[in-house]
């Protein structure tokens, strides 16, 4: 049989005398990512030159006849070698290594830094998760005291209700400083996310929703309406009751684990702290309190607010 001697400088290596640059290549090939069979196929023409047919590869490597036609497809699809479908029976030709080689090197490259992307975002997750975790532990120690109502509103409530997995219990009177865009979000979000939402507050305060005039009167109504489509889209995970008997401070229950309450002043009947705790003795004592009212309030049917008559409240009785 002839043969065609190799065209290109770098590839005219003598294998039988040279095992250390037989072996280098090899793994080289496998690193690259080709099979046994691909490496060894593909370094048979290192050894033996280029115009060899499948009997000629399958002769020298041992791979059986049966599948040299598949390895060398596999060779010609990363370009390491070309047929000749002239010649009878087909013959196979070695691309230049120095191109072919470096296509390969270039491509698992690319393989290696997006692996590497991959587990930098991933490590970059579990740092957030872990920080989170440690702020959720200092904000959440066994009691927690705030002293700044608009802190209480606009961020310790979205931020029990962000932090809940199965269920909300909120029971107040201030509807009007309750009602804010993080609360909201957070609460939609809550919703979408499908934890149960179970409110109750007082007539008086639906009532001071009707007549709200202050400055952000608009912006609260607005933001007001968005929460209650939510609500009414997911009814079956928002309940709403009103009642004239809530003689106990607003608090909230979070998953049945953890309860926030205000604390009223001595001498007025302002709220000057709020507390938040997860020692169960006090988290069971507040849910009791919620079961008791609960029991003894009316539902709102939250259907029965429309756009053309957006506060409009009906009772069930």
């Amino acid at each position: 049989m002839e043969k065609t001697l190799l065209l290109y400088p770098s590839s005219t290596i003598d294998m039988a005398s040279n095992p250390i640059a037989r072996d280098n290549l090899y793994l080289l090939t496998k690193k690259l990512g080709l099979s046994a069979f691909e490496s060894k196929a593909y370094i048979c023409f290192f050894e033996m030159g280029n115009g060899l047919s499948a009997k000629d590869i399958s002769k020298s490597t041992g791979i059986p006849l049966t599948r040299v036609y598949d390895v060398m497809k596999a060779l010609e699809e990363k370009c390491l070698v070309r047929q000749d479908r002239l010649n009878k029976p087909v013959k196979y030709y070695l691309n230049d290594p120095a191109y072919s080689l470096t296509l390969l090197l270039n491509k698992k490259k690319m393989q290696i830094n997006e692996e590497i992307a991959m587990l930098e975002s991933w490590v970059e997750e579990l740092k957030r998760l872990s920080m989170k975790d440690a702020a959720n532990a200092s904000v959440y120690s066994e009691w927690m005291l705030y002293d700044s109502e608009k802190d209480v509103y606009e961020n310790l409530i979205p931020t029990l209700i962000r932090d809940a997995s199965r269920e909300v219990i909120i029971v107040g009177r201030n509807i009007i400083n309750t009602i804010n865009k993080r609360f909201v979000e957070e609460t939609i979000k809550g919703i979408e996310r499908g934890i149960i939402f179970k409110t109750i507050i007082t007539i008086d305060s639906l009532d001071s929703v009707l007549t709200y005039n202050g400055e952000e009167a608009l912006e609260k109504k607005a933001l007001l309406m968005k929460l209650l489509q939510t609500c009414n889209m997911y009814s079956d995970l928002v309940y709403v009751r009103a009642s004239d008997l809530i003689n106990v401070v607003p608090f909230g229950i979070f998953d049945a684990e953890r309860v926030g309450f205000s604390v009223q002043s001595p001498n007025n009947s302002k709220y000057i702290v709020t507390l938040v705790t997860d020692k169960k003795d006090v988290v069971d004592e507040f849910y009791d309190v919620f079961e008791d009212l609960w029991s003894k309030s009316l539902d709102v049917d939250l259907n029965k607010f429309s756009d053309n008559d957006a506060y409009s409240l009906a009772m069930d009785e």
